[in-house]
């Protein structure tokens, strides 16, 4: 794989961007649903060739279908009224002294936009079950006059007060505070096809700009604009389970400034950060490790050797073996053990420092529920209940 420093950026830092004007949005933060080699739309049904972070609705799963993601569960994104899923390209810290891969961490920022051209066209919602998918994996020329090239841009970061202007291709120099990136969905539709071959043909950019402006005749109908800050053949699939919800929002949470979800009314009826942020996927996930911070890998999961972009890209002899799935619900959180089953005293529970209730209650759900408020411990009971401790003493009995 082509060093990111080189195409797409080595650090991503991901924070709110200040942007020049705006006609109405509002944003939300999500941290990754899962990390896994899984593709449903440019690789339906089988492992991807790289790894993905995917945000969003639970029942993310290898094969897409609409109305079974609109049965998720949860999503990581606080409006639970929204189970679409967005992903992008995991990224990794390559030491070149270890000849280890690390992955980044990685936040997501989601904005919607509602951003009309001269002509004033109404912004719709998405239709039900859209997907697209903008940028490209095998860009390596940046051309000023494309649209979709100019989706793309990045900026150093500098907390001291320096300003970086944004640019369309690398620094040459290390930024102070990292570097962020985004990039823009096109907002013009067919209004004919919830997908196409290419994935990106059914949709495309406004006449007089990539992130604002009248649609094209060939793609008339004007879409809420969606901007997110992680790079690099980037997706969406859609999964706003109610349509009007989304459109009232697009028709009413207007300003000047970002609009608060509390403040939106359409939104925030829906809006639960503490399932966002204890949601799991629901379905399976790919079995084989992605690295950590403590664990690094030495070759990037799937055929992927290092590259720099020039020449023949490198193929792998012999082809590393496709490994299976495993059900994504037995998998604990990374730096979680099963410890197995105790009995409650008579007295008092085993677990008794905090507690949570939810109608989507699994073990991965649990767990981190209990590592966000700090407990080394967590348990589940009944099907719906959560417990969470700092010390416990557990007698083991057996099933």
């Amino acid at each position: 794989m082509a060093p990111l420093g080189k195409i797409f950026g080595d650090l991503i830092v991901l924070l709110p961007l200040v942007l020049p004007y705006v006609n109405g949005y509002w944003m939300f933060g999500s941290n990754p649903l899962v990390t896994t080699r899984l593709d449903p739309i440019i690789n339906p049904g089988v492992v991807s060739s790289h790894v993905h972070s995917i945000i969003g609705g639970s029942r993310f799963s290898p094969t897409y279908n609409f109305e079974d993601l609109t049965q998720s569960l949860c999503s990581t994104g606080a409006v639970q009224q929204d189970l679409s899923n967005y992903w992008a390209p995991q990224l990794y810290y390559y030491d070149q002294n270890q000849g280890t891969y690390t992955p980044i961490s990685a936040f997501f920022d989601i904005y919607y936009f509602s951003r009309p051209g001269p002509k004033n066209e109404y912004i719709n919602a998405f239709p039900t079950g859209l997907r697209m998918v903008a940028g490209s994996p095998l860009r390596r020329v940046n051309n000023a006059s494309n649209f979709a090239d100019q989706a793309v841009s990045y900026e150093c970061l500098d907390y001291s007060g320096n300003i970086w202007p944004e640019q369309a291709d690398f620094y040459q120099n290390q930024c102070p505070d990292g570097l962020t990136a985004q990039i823009f969905f096109p907002s013009c539709w067919d209004g004919v096809n919830l997908d196409s071959e290419d994935h990106q043909s059914h949709m495309a950019y406004p006449i007089q700009s990539y992130d604002s402006g009248d649609c094209p005749e060939t793609h008339p109908v004007h879409l809420a604009s969606i901007l997110y800050q992680v790079i690099f053949a980037v997706d969406f699939q859609d999964g706003w389970i109610n349509k009007t919800v989304l459109q009232d929002a697009l028709d009413n949470c207007a300003g000047d400034n970002t609009v608060p979800l509390s403040d939106c009314p359409p939104l925030s009826a829906s809006v639960n950060e503490a399932v966002a942020g204890a949601c799991k996927p629901e379905l399976v996930i790919v079995d084989e490790p992605i690295g950590s911070a403590s664990s690094p890998l030495t070759a990037l999961p799937g055929c992927n050797p290092l590259w720099i972009g020039t020449g023949p890209k490198p193929t792998c002899d012999p082809e590393p073996a496709t490994p299976g799935f495993v059900d994504a619900e037995s998998t604990l959180p990374s730096g979680w053990t099963d410890l197995g089953c105790t009995a409650e005293g008579t007295t008092g529970r085993a677990l008794s420092s905090a507690s949570t209730t939810s109608p989507i209650m699994t073990r991965p759900f649990c767990a981190n529920f209990c590592a966000n408020l700090g407990y080394p411990y967590a348990g589940v009971e009944s099907a719906d209940e959560c417990y969470c401790v700092s010390v416990v003493i557990l007698r083991f009995i057996k099933w």
